[in-house]
């Protein structure tokens, strides 16, 4: 049997893996114009409101990659650091730019790839969240007074290691 690689070497590559999986580049003109690539994932981030918001990431030709997701406060940078001392004798880290943008492409492709396609993913359906979403709405409207109808301790069984809940 021939070893088959799963090495992502090119941004041919990185566009196929974008394409089985879904992700869809959304990047506008003005975006296009500045150099800046945005890619959205079929995967939605839920919150405490029950809104879904899609997954986004971003390549500028400044060298950084980030995420943009709606669901953050801020967008925030995915690039690899490295340790940097200053001359007053602190020390930080410095993010390490991605100068070609095949290479930022191949880049976010395998950060996508080992951080939502290699761990458990939770997919439910929009009948479901529009269940929890009445749910949330009838029993709890988001006020504080509000406690669980069978008190505030709860024990939850995962294989076999019991957690309380409180």
């Amino acid at each position: 049997m021939e070893y088959m690689s799963t090495e992502i070497r090119s941004a041919r590559e990185a566009m196929t893996i974008f394409k089985i999986l879904g992700i869809k580049e959304v990047t506008t003109m003005r975006q296009m114009a500045n150099g800046t690539n945005v890619y959205e994932l079929p995967i939605s981030q839920v919150w405490q409101h029950l809104d879904p918001k899609p997954l986004r990431f971003a390549t500028y030709k400044t060298g950084y990659v980030r995420n943009i997701s709606e669901s953050n406060s801020s967008c925030y940078q995915i690039n690899k650091t490295k340790p940097v001392t200053y001359e007053s004798g602190m020390t930080g880290v410095e993010r390490i730019m991605i100068d070609n943008w095949e290479d930022r492409l191949i880049y976010l492709a395998k950060f996508i790839i080992k951080n939502y396609y290699q761990k458990t993913t939770y997919i439910m359906s929009d009948y479901v969240m529009k269940c929890l979403r009445e749910a949330y709405v009838r029993d709890y409207n988001n006020k504080p007074s509000n406690r669980l109808p069978f008190g505030d301790e709860v024990q939850v069984i995962v294989n076999g290691h019991r957690y309380n809940l409180s």
